[in-house]
């Protein structure tokens, strides 16, 4: 069972083990670019189209509405330009967003992340107070900090050129906002790694909803 989130009206997600998503394939979420990938690249790839055509059907769409890339590599809907649509994958876990608003999705196997890595997406304080931490919260840690980050600039389009490592996340925080996005980690998705989602037009009350659960299981013919 892929279980979907709904984080605010028109907005949903999805997180599964790619091997997952890809029992839910269908001949329509097969790229001509899949075709040129190596297999463990493609399989990353369908399993993320697979994703977001569920979160499509979810959301009321065809099914096959065509999901094309632009030239920076982020996923669009050519049909409903209104639409943002996110896609990532880590490990063997994949994630997927489609919004009626500006959205980005990040997910990140933790890795101890080098020196120089640390000075360049934490404040010094931070960077210092990793350093002193054993390798593995060390990584969990740091892969909090760079799924926020990674969420924001995809949200934007402008993912590594970007520099997502300009985000101040302030270590430990799992919520927060920069420039006109609201990040929040998700904690409702069974994945075992960390997984951020960020999305623009916070509530006109400034509060944000609270999440809830799809509960219907989708077939894994």
């Amino acid at each position: 069972m892929i279980k979907t989130l709904t984080p605010r009206p028109g907005l949903r997600l999805a997180a599964a083990s790619i091997q997952e998503a890809l029992e839910t394939l269908q001949l329509s979420d097969i790229s001509p670019a899949a075709h040129t990938m190596p297999a463990w690249r493609a399989r990353e790839h369908l399993a993320g189209r697979a994703l977001a055509r569920i979160l499509l059907t979810r959301l009321g769409l065809d099914p096959l509405t065509p999901l094309s890339s632009r030239t920076t590599g982020q996923p669009h809907l050519p049909e409903h330009p209104g639409l943002s649509v996110s896609i990532s994958h880590s490990g063997n876990t994949v994630a997927a967003a489609v919004a009626d608003r500006l959205v980005g999705i990040d997910v990140q196997v933790p890795t101890p992340p080098s020196a120089a890595l640390l000075r360049r997406c934490c404040s010094p304080s931070a960077a210092a107070a990793l350093s002193r931490l054993p390798l593995a919260e060390q990584a969990q840690h740091f892969a909090h900090v760079w799924t926020a980050q990674e969420a924001c600039s995809k949200a934007l389009g402008t993912g590594l050129a970007g520099a997502p490592w300009r985000i101040d996340v302030a270590l430990g925080a799992r919520e927060g906002q920069w420039q006109n996005l609201t990040w929040q980690h998700l904690t409702d998705t069974d994945s075992p790694h960390p997984i951020c989602l960020a999305y623009a037009c916070p509530s006109a009350d400034g509060k944000e909803e609270m999440w809830s659960t799809d509960t219907a299981p989708l077939r894994t013919a």
